[in-house]
């Protein structure tokens, strides 16, 4: 077992890492089962079903560590007539002693390239707020004028685009959910929040194994400066329009289960474990995410079965 100092680095280095702190980039939520939620990372994403889409996230990140991120997040899209559609995304993130509220709304226009290829553009736009209660946790250098503060507050905008081609079968988009580069001082000239680009490289296929069975590999690549790239793939099986498992493997950090279940026409339940193969693994007894999509009856002449994304 690892002494209490060493753990106690560990720690130290986790809350700098994710804490936006001085000298680092504040990271965005990061979520598992992200393909049954794609407009958490992509506002070009579009159902294309005529449906209102709401849904529920809840994540516990690293359980056993102190400070670990615990996200709540709730979107809501839907199309308002035959090219366009309107939702709005939430979240709140809290790591140690900071917390993040994030609102912003989505507006996304969709187009035919083909008979069967169509491509959505979408925009976001809102406001971060971002909060530090100094009064959690203990610091090695106590005279630190930056922990003078008890509290630290501030709110940043937030305008991002996505883009989003796909048919019945297949799926590829990219996002720049913030393409603002935000920096917010407290004391001179030293940055305590700095937000970087974050851009999100998705893509997925379904193969329909027989009449009740269809297969889903799909892959998420997010990218950050200063930050190495990560990588998800993952696969999914559909069975009977009402049960989904899956795994997935987010390189260098982390394997994952994942199983949903259709209870109703219009509610879908989701829940996924990732076990920690990174040096944290040691400390934590992995990550735990709930999912609850809500789907609006369908309407109108084009209303269809869903995708299975």
């Amino acid at each position: 077992m690892k002494s209490p100092r060493k753990k106690s680095i560990k720690l130290l280095a986790l809350f700098l890492l994710f804490s936006g702190g001085r000298l680092l980039a504040q990271q965005l939520p990061q979520y598992t089962q992200y393909m049954y939620n794609t407009s958490t990372i992509n506002p070009a994403y579009v159902n294309e079903n005529n449906r209102l889409d709401a849904t529920i996230t809840y994540r516990a990140q690293w359980v056993g560590i102190d400070g670990a991120p615990e996200t709540k997040a709730l979107t809501i899209t839907g199309i308002i007539n035959n090219r366009m559609g309107l939702g709005l995304n939430l979240f709140k993130d809290n790591i140690g002693p900071s917390t993040e509220f994030n609102s912003n709304a989505v507006l996304f226009y969709y187009l035919n390239l083909s008979k069967k290829v169509k491509m959505s553009l979408g925009i976001n736009a809102g406001v971060d707020f971002f909060e530090v209660d100094y009064s959690k946790g203990s610091y090695y250098d106590q005279d630190d004028v930056l922990f003078s503060y008890d509290n630290y507050y501030n709110a940043l905008p937030a305008i991002g685009a996505g883009i989003y081609i796909f048919n019945d079968n297949w799926y590829v988009g990219f996002s720049v959910p913030n393409l603002l580069l935000n920096k917010s001082n407290v004391v001179g000239d030293t940055n305590l929040i700095q937000r970087d680009n974050h851009m999100y490289f998705i893509g997925g296929y379904v193969v329909a194994i027989n009449s009740a069975t269809k297969l889903k590999p799909s892959i998420l690549v997010k990218t950050i400066a200063n930050a190495p790239a990560t990588i998800d793939a993952s696969l999914n099986v559909l069975f009977m329009q009402k049960f989904t498992l899956g795994v997935s493997h987010r390189f260098k950090d982390s394997f994952s289960a994942m199983a949903g279940f259709q209870i109703s026409k219009n509610f879908f339940l989701g829940y996924s474990y990732d076990y920690s193969t990174s040096d944290l693994g040691d400390y934590n007894r992995g990550s735990h995410e709930i999912i609850l999509k809500y789907l609006m009856p369908r309407w109108g002449p084009n209303a269809r079965s869903p995708r299975f994304f």
